[in-house]
């Protein structure tokens, strides 16, 4: 169908472009990749088919030596009819093809589709492709197509080295989505499976793009991936998205040569932070930018806390401490009320996730105990904390017992307010030293919080008397926040809860509870660093 398909683009091509297709039979070859779920292992391969598709315009023959390639896998698992994974991707090439077909006489670089088999016995066909055909050496980007599940966004979650191409496409895709969150779970390992990207960049040595559909992702791999499961909206998405694109960089006459620049001499690689803001926007910078950004809000704020305890003296380093307190036992209790439900769950449940087919289950099964969690845990804390502050005030301000009690409970919840700049700032400051690229989400939960703070709260009554936190600053501090990061919880939970499903590879080899104890302990570790703020306006119960 493919071949077909591709014939027909050939035969109905604008007059001044080049269409080639060619039904390319690789010969044997071994595949070894040192990432991924098939780090380690050597794949043997032979008598492998792939059609590869190549448009450019037909009187500029140099375009021929500067090709971007675009990539998806025909060949599906034997379980599933392959809707998702990836007879999508199949389709929106095709389209792409047709379409490009028609503008090519514009285009200074050569597009390249790749249809490859071979993909599901472990990236065989990517490996063929690069290794063995004559146009693979004239590729200088690569973009691969994927799906880990059926429908939704087609989000970017792997970029690089060379940030070229990310930045195209942030500058030209009609709707972005992509984060660097899951470049760095992916990279991490926590996601056992691979895709063609891994061949593209470590076999090739290409630098491009890497897009997956993520919903439904329970679906991934199994008799389920079906056709009636599949949105137009998501072929949509990916397909204005992928045309943008191409035909920006397919014009463009500083397409790179490799995937590293040059600084002092030396080669190195360069990378980005990348992420969308409601999928309207993608915000993108470059790595030496973000660790100086990074490293300038840590000493600011490290000045700023020094500068506190010092006029403080030593019963404001005992309230930072007992903060501190606080927030460990919002950890601890958030995490147990949370846990106790996945023990419970497999127990008294038909099935040991039964989250699965409805994901907003998650919300009361695991983020409900977790809530209370943090809030039993922070009301200890501030108990003890209230406990200490009073018996300071009882020392030195000679107060009526009821002003004192409600100065005392005023204090202690501007101390549990600023703790959470203290746990981000931590986060920020490890994730910085690593050169984690998600690093940003700790800088925008403790930037836009600590401003409204200063802002709003740093100025007290001429007698110095403290007084209750505004409302006003609860809602600046935490709308950038929650706009920049809200969406991608949502789709971490998702993709967590479908990862679940193929947690157990040999049933009956790990407990039904594992998983959910697991899941749970996200949640609330989750819920710990982002209600942190919330909680801490006691006044409002």
């Amino acid at each position: 169908y493919v071949l077909a398909a591709s014939q027909k683009i050939k035969e109905s091509k604008h007059w001044e472009a080049d269409v080639e297709v060619d039904f390319f039979h690789a010969k044997s070859g071994a595949n070894r990749v040192g990432t991924g779920v098939f780090k380690g292992k050597t794949l043997i391969y032979s008598d492998l088919n792939h059609i590869v598709l190549r448009i450019l315009p037909k009187y500029a023959s140099e375009a021929g030596e500067n090709a971007i390639l675009v990539s998806s896998h025909i060949d599906t698992v034997s379980a599933g009819e392959g809707a998702g994974d990836c007879s999508s991707c199949v389709a929106v090439m095709l389209e792409l093809a047709r379409v490009m077909s028609q503008w090519a006489h514009e285009f200074k670089n050569a597009v390249i589709f790749l249809f490859n088999t071979g993909e599901e016995e472990g990236l065989n066909g990517a490996h063929s492709f690069v290794t063995q055909h004559p146009w693979s050496t004239t590729i200088r980007v690569a973009v691969d197509l994927e799906a880990m599940g059926i429908g939704g966004r087609s989000a970017l979650f792997q970029a690089g080295p060379n940030l070229w191409a990310v930045e195209n496409f942030a500058a030209v895709a009609k709707y972005p989505s992509g984060q660097i969150i899951g470049q760095d779970l992916f990279a991490s390992g926590v996601f056992e499976t691979a895709t063609d990207f891994q061949v593209y960049t470590e076999v090739a040595g290409l630098s491009g793009l890497d897009f997956a559909y993520t919903d439904k992702s329970a679906v991934y791999h199994t008799k389920n991936d079906r056709l009636d499961l599949l949105k137009p909206g998501s072929l949509q998405h990916l397909g204005e998205n992928m045309l943008d694109f191409l035909l920006q960089t397919a014009s463009s006459t500083s397409i790179p040569k490799g995937n590293a620049v040059e600084e002092e001499g030396k080669t190195v690689h360069e990378t980005g932070v990348y992420f969308d803001i409601l999928g309207k926007y993608m915000v993108l910078y470059h790595q030496h930018f973000a660790n100086m950004l990074h490293n300038s809000v840590i000493l600011q704020s490290l000045l700023i806390w020094t500068a506190s305890l010092v006029m403080g003296g030593y019963p404001a380093a005992v309230s930072l401490a007992l903060t501190c307190l606080s927030a460990i036992l919002m950890l601890v209790l958030s995490i147990s009320f949370s846990v106790v439900i996945a023990f419970i769950l497999p127990q008294i449940s038909s099935s040991p996730v039964p989250y699965v087919a409805s994901p907003w289950l998650t919300v009361g099964l695991f983020a409900a105990p977790a809530f209370l969690g943090a809030l039993t845990g922070q009301h200890l804390g501030y108990i003890v904390l209230k406990a200490y502050l009073a018996n300071q005030y009882s020392k030195g301000m000679q107060l009526s017992p009821v002003h004192q009690a409600a100065l005392v409970k005023l204090e202690a919840e501007r101390w549990l307010f600023k703790s959470g700049f203290l746990q981000w700032l931590i986060l920020l400051a490890l994730g910085n030293y690593y050169k984690i690229g998600s690093t940003y989400m700790a800088l925008v939960w403790l930037v836009p919080p600590a401003f409204a703070y200063g802002f709003l709260e740093a100025t007290l009554t001429p007698v110095r008397l403290t007084r209750p936190l505004k409302l006003a600053t609860l809602l600046l501090g935490l709308a950038v926040p929650v706009l920049v990061s809200a969406g991608n919880i949502i789709r971490l939970a998702n993709v967590l809860v479908a990862t679940l499903v193929r947690f157990d590879r040999n049933p009956g080899g790990t407990p039904e509870w594992l998983g959910n104890v697991i899941f749970a302990v996200v949640i609330a570790v989750v819920s710990c660093l982002t209600l942190v703020y919330l909680l801490s306006y006691v006044h409002l119960s």
